[in-house]
């Protein structure tokens, strides 16, 4: 006598939710991590700021764009994957491609005009922004009159 498994319909149902879950959870990673893949950095060091990003996988270093409005620096690039032979099947393709764009908002003042930024070897972006020293320290009060 062999064994055949019964249809379970509670446990049928239980695998399908699964699937749902993980497809709604997959969307969700996908529609909001433009911000979390871009992963950096902030430390002040030698009266400068610096911003060092991971590693960006296929960065397009011509795409680099770096903004600085108010004490908001913007950070937007744009990577690409490498190319695959045409008759190539992904068999799991977790790596995301396209425009990244992170907001960071600074909490020391910097002098924008003086900002520097660069690519190293390992497709990491590093920042460097002169601290302004002039937005220290105590405010000179004009006495009443």
């Amino acid at each position: 006598m062999t064994y055949e498994p019964r249809f379970d319909p509670l446990k049928e149902l239980q695998n399908l939710g699964d699937q749902i879950t993980k497809t709604v959870e997959r969307g969700i990673r996908t529609m909001t991590s433009s911000s979390e893949e871009l992963k950096l950095d902030m430390y002040e060091a030698d009266g400068n700021l610096y911003i060092c990003t991971h590693a960006i996988d296929g960065l397009v270093k011509d795409s680099i764009e770096i903004s600085l409005e108010s004490n908001v620096l913007t950070i937007a690039v744009r990577t690409e994957p490498e190319a695959t032979p045409t008759t190539a099947r992904y068999l799991l393709q977790e790596r995301r491609f396209g425009p990244l764009i992170r907001n960071v908002e600074l909490s020391l003042p910097v002098k924008g005009h003086e900002a520097r930024a660069k690519v190293d070897s390992g497709s990491r972006l590093l920042i460097t922004l002169p601290i302004d020293e002039s937005g220290f320290g105590n405010i000179t009060v004009t006495p009443v009159e």
